[in-house]
């Protein structure tokens, strides 16, 4: 295929040149205008995008016209070239065809991660080449004078890729033993960076491998002090660890020469990485051989430091390496979710025992790449004539759905070849096909490992090995929800935040959320399909009757189809779910970027679950579900998620109070709450045992929790007396407006679970559900009140519900009464009183909290 003939220049001052024509793109906001169509090349923009990538917060009245002034102008200038449909437009927006141009951006990226695929497969010379060739395509400063907030964002995107190829380039030369050029010449970048940790490390190994480890120790102080002061920070755990081997003058891998270049290609596209204990599969001095042996020990090592979690997995992976016979461990899980690195590790770890390992991964080397690239089938049959003979190997394939054709062979023919004591890897999306648990050939030989969220303190190692500054953790492990993907990837913006300042806080947030988005959740077969998406992040249970409550039209039972096989999305027992930092990128990027949309479908999940789900929750578990879907909806505003469960079930079922029940909830109540307490379960049991409901141990029939709800319109002089907690709330409502005719007042009058008075459970969930559902459609209901025996627990939620506590309850009863009065402030109103919160509450990646010093160590 012939070249393109037309070529973008952004590297430096933009440009597009035509054969040898270079073409004048006119005004600096013009030259915005087609670059922010450029840089989303391939989807439609629209001109609010436009407006916004130009001029912010800052756009003039007139600013659709201007835009569209220049689209005009950028289109006669193309098509004086041929260029005549390059722009379209639909529905308010513009698209460039990507198809018709080379971008010098995209040249870059290529050749950056070509060198990295020459890298992995220890082809140093020719990395460190395709480097050097993608820094030459650099002119000047990205985009230079390009005006807008796009612009400026893209244009910190690019100048720090290009600082991280310029260090990987550094990195290289290093292993090659070019130390005293690469101290020479780092100094000029820290000055142009210098807050930048990554320059530092490589300028100690430099000027140390250079014999000067005095230098090195006084450039430490030197970054030391310079991080405290400007940052309050200390140095990250990577120059620690450089600054620690330089102290104790250890042997440095970097010392020895680089091992001699292969005069063979390192492997494309689908790459295999061979790592291999004892192995004497390429040639080269004694030296070299020892050099290798020390990089990939030191690696290892650096590795495994910066590893975190998956213990689980890496045990099942010892047992399998420690039985002696074919074993198949499948590890499944999301994008993301961490499933290569722990491939990578499990190298490392196989290694160590002394394995010979293969490891095939997929890459990506540019299709003009000189050398051809093997197939996967390929590079598979060269590994099983390396492994022949070998005792215990192991082999990791990684993103085996790219694999799946390969499954027969791979199952039936390939796998018997290799050696009987075979440990295999497999890592994808999804587990074994069934053809493969059927078959009798594999019975007993498979492991299933399902990767989930790393914990807390995990996330919270994983952040600090990544070096991010402590104030930003919280906010950072809150956003990604364990997701390994979202923690790393916010971690290096919140990194490159805490050095440089930039981007702003928004910009960085965004920056991340597209970056999840585009990972975790790729394209989508309709917008109809991605506001399904949406609805199924922001609800806490999907259904298709909830999806045909908000996405009216006939299609939710093809919604729900699409959204229950896509590979992000939870199969739960009370419908779909999308979790953890796909669930708040999802919702973030929708209230950005349609927040009408995003409040239109709030309030229509809203609606259907507070109106449909809550009026038919009489089963104990569907009231749970209501609830967690309730808190999910209220997230942001700080107190209902505090006061509901959010996982785990109890097994009970509701029913009715009978005679033969009744000396068993006042023996509870005694035990629970007092003899006051079991006087009134008695005297109401008598009086009005229908208020009166149950809940019991589904398999035992053990009582667990009861609750009684008194709907009383003129209750008798005797029933105030028998139970002065009745008593004083009678006295309060008659303090307020008279009951209308068919008014009455509701009391949650014993709200009884032994197990769970001191913290909320799925049995106070139901409690809150039954409760919910009687303020908001018992028919007459005036006000209502409840009795908590734990009141300063409770206190803040019913503060946030708007129930007020009686102030003279505390006087006669260790109780907490509180209650709300429906005529004035009935339901319809009540509900929307946090609806601001709900909707716009800020968000807080990256935002600092203070830190002690016990918390930082």
């Amino acid at each position: 295929m012939s070249p393109l003939p037309f070529r973008f220049t952004i590297l430096g001052p933009p440009g597009l040149a035509c054969g040898d024509t270079r073409l004048d793109l006119g005004t600096p906001q013009q030259q915005a205008v087609l670059l922010l169509l450029l840089a989303n090349s391939g989807s439609f923009v629209r001109v609010g995008e436009v407006i916004d990538g130009l001029w912010g917060e800052h756009a003039p009245a007139t600013g659709e016209a201007v835009i569209r002034t220049y689209i005009s102008r950028i289109r006669r200038l193309l098509s004086a070239h041929g260029l005549d449909a390059v722009i379209s437009s639909r529905s308010g927006g513009y698209m460039l065809d990507p198809e018709l141009f080379v971008v010098d951006a995209i040249e870059f990226a290529d050749l950056l991660e070509a060198a990295r695929q020459e890298r992995e497969g220890g082809q140093v010379p020719a990395a460190v080449k395709l480097l050097e060739q993608a820094l030459a395509l650099w002119t000047g400063t990205a985009l230079a004078g390009v005006p807008g907030e796009a612009a400026e964002r893209e244009r910190f995107r690019l100048e720090r890729l290009r600082l991280v190829a310029v260090q990987e380039l550094l990195r290289l030369r290093l292993e090659r033993g070019e130390h005293a050029e690469v101290a020479a010449e780092v100094p000029l970048l820290i000055e142009r960076n210098r807050l930048e940790e990554p320059l530092y490390e490589i300028y100690l190994l430099a000027l140390y491998r250079s014999g000067r480890r005095a230098e090195a120790l006084e450039v430490y102080r030197m970054v030391y002090d310079l991080l405290g002061k400007e940052l309050g920070i200390s140095p990250g755990p990577r120059l620690r660890a450089a600054h620690d081997r330089i102290l104790r003058a250890e042997a440095d891998p970097g010392d020895e020469p680089a091992p001699a270049p292969s005069d063979s290609p390192a492997s494309a596209g689908w790459s295999g990485e061979s790592a291999s204990s004892g192995s004497s599969g390429s040639s080269g001095s004694p030296v070299s051989a020892a050099a290798r042996a020390s990089r990939a020990s030191w690696a290892g090592r650096h590795a495994a430091a910066r590893f975190v979690g998956r213990a689980g997995e890496r045990a099942a992976f010892r047992d399998l390496l420690g039985q002696a016979r074919p074993a198949l461990l499948f590890v499944r899980g999301p994008a993301g979710i961490g499933k290569s690195a722990l491939l990578h590790q499990l190298a490392q770890d196989a290694t160590a025992e002394g394995r010979q390992v293969r490891h095939l991964r997929p890459g990506n080397r540019p299709a003009r790449h000189p050398h051809p690239s093997p197939s996967p089938r390929e590079r598979l049959e060269r590994f099983a004539e390396e492994l022949a003979g070998a005792a215990g190997p192991v082999l990791l394939l990684d993103a085996f759905e790219e694999l799946a054709d390969l499954e027969p062979w791979l199952r039936d023919d390939y796998l018997t070849r290799l050696p009987g004591d075979t440990v295999v890897v497999v890592a994808g999306r999804s587990g074994p096909s069934a053809a493969w648990l059927t078959d009798p050939a594999w019975s007993g030989a498979i492991v299933i490992r399902h990767l989930e969220a790393l914990t807390p303190a995990e996330s919270a190692a994983l952040l600090e090995a990544r070096g991010v500054e402590p104030g930003l953790r919280a906010s950072i492990a809150g956003f990604a929800a364990g997701h390994p993907f979202a923690l790393s990837l916010a971690a290096e913006v919140g990194r490159s935040r805490s050095a440089t300042g930039q981007p702003s806080r928004r910009e960085a947030a965004r920056q991340v959320v597209d970056g999840v988005l585009a990972r975790l959740a790729g394209d989508v077969p309709s917008d109809l399909h991605r506001w399904a998406l949406h609805v199924c992040a922001h609800a806490r249970h999907t259904t298709e009757d909830l999806l045909a409550a908000v996405l009216p039209g006939g299609r939710a039972a093809e919604l729900f189809d699409w959204l229950r096989v896509q590979p992000y999305v939870e199969t739960a027992a009370r419908g779909l779910e999308v979790g953890g930092a796909l669930r708040e990128a999802l919702d973030r990027h929708l209230r950005w970027r349609d927040p009408a949309g995003y409040e239109r479908m709030h309030r229509a999940i809203r609606h259907h679950v507070l109106d449909e789900l809550l009026r038919g929750a009489r089963d104990p578990q569907a009231s749970v579900a209501v609830m967690r879907t309730v808190s999910r909806l209220r997230r942001h505003g700080g107190v209902l998620a505090r006061y509901v469960s959010q996982v785990g079930e109890e097994d009970v079922r509701a029913c009715p109070v009978t005679p033969a029940d009744h000396d068993q909830l006042v023996a509870m109540a005694r035990e629970s709450q007092g003899e006051a307490a079991a006087g009134s379960v008695r005297f109401w049991l008598e009086r009005r045992p229908e208020a009166f409901t149950l809940l019991r141990s589904r398999g035992s029939g053990r009582l667990r929790a009861f609750m009684s709800w008194l709907a009383l319109r003129r209750p008798e002089r005797e029933e105030l007396d028998a139970d002065p907690v009745v008593g004083e709330i009678w006295r309060d409502v008659s303090r307020r407006t008279p009951l209308p005719p068919e008014g009455h007042v509701g009391i949650a009058r014993h709200l009884m679970c032994p197990a769970y008075e001191a913290k909320p459970s799925p049995i106070t969930d139901v409690f809150q559900a039954w409760m919910l559902r009687r303020w908001l459609h018992e028919p007459g209901l005036a006000a209502s009140y409840l009795i908590v025996a734990n009141g300063p627990l409770w206190r803040p939620l019913m503060e946030y519900l708007g129930h007020d506590e009686l102030t003279r309850a505390g006087a006669g009863h260790p109780y907490a009464i509180f209650g709300h009065d429906w005529l004035a402030d009935p339901p319809e109103v009540w509900r929307d009183h946090h609806l601001d919160e709900e909707l716009w509450a800020e968000r807080d990646l990256f935002l600092r909290q203070e830190v002690s010093r016990a918390g930082q160590e």
